[in-house]
């Protein structure tokens, strides 16, 4: 609209100096506002291309927690697999019924200082092939078990060993060593179960017949 004001003006008036520079001024200030304009549309659209994906629960990388590249290291005796207490309790009294059962302890270890073995439960395996296998594998169950069973004895973060030794024996506690998951088979989780020692104030491991809190392996 400016512009055609300027056309129309140098064509029905005559032109003198004082008009020329008043319309030289216009046209300046007309180039700059719409260059201006076309400058911060530009920039918005950038700006609204670089802003982050959000992927819902994934947060804004979508990755879910994935290591950069996609992988995870892998320890020896790392962190030990995540099971399921209840899954390991049914398989411990339903799939395993009959296997032997070996007692397992946990011990609180303070640098060179050794606590006394603690029993908190018991492991059964496939074919009584797996046992120690069974221990290092479900260590993360016996663990979190032991500081509930004996929250005066086992702290939350204290560091502990485990051991198991047979069925009613005196034996000392065989130390287990957590390396030994590195050589089990693929899927050895489905093939053992823990039962911990029944907690009544949790009510873990803790089965009710005839109105009372009975061990559920004893139906095992």
């Amino acid at each position: 609209r400016v512009r055609h004001f300027l056309l129309v003006s140098l064509s029905t008036q005559p032109l003198t100096k004082m008009k020329l520079s008043v319309v030289i001024i216009a046209s300046l200030m007309c180039a700059q506002n719409c260059n201006a304009f076309v400058v911060q549309s530009r920039h918005r659209t950038v700006a609204a291309s670089a802003a982050p994906l959000q992927m819902g629960g994934f947060g804004a990388n979508g990755g879910g927690g994935m290591a950069k590249g996609g992988k995870k290291g892998k320890k020896a005796g790392g962190a030990p697999v995540k099971l399921k207490a209840k899954s390991q309790w049914d398989r411990y009294c339903d799939k395993l019924k009959g296997a032997k059962i070996f007692p397992v302890a946990v011990r609180v270890v303070d640098g060179d200082d050794k606590g006394e073995w603690l029993e908190v439960g018991r492991v059964k395996s496939e074919g009584d092939e797996y046992t120690e296998i069974a221990v290092a594998t479900q260590r993360g169950l016996i663990a979190e078990h032991a500081k509930r069973l004996l929250p005066l004895q086992v702290k939350p973060k204290d560091v502990v060993e485990w051991g198991y030794r047979a069925a009613g024996s005196d034996d000392e506690w065989s130390l287990v060593n957590k390396k030994v998951v590195d050589g089990a088979p693929k899927g050895v989780e489905k093939k053992v179960g823990f039962e911990g020692t029944p907690d009544p104030n949790s009510g873990f491991y803790c089965h009710y017949s005839g109105g009372r809190i009975v061990d559920k392996s004893d139906e095992a």
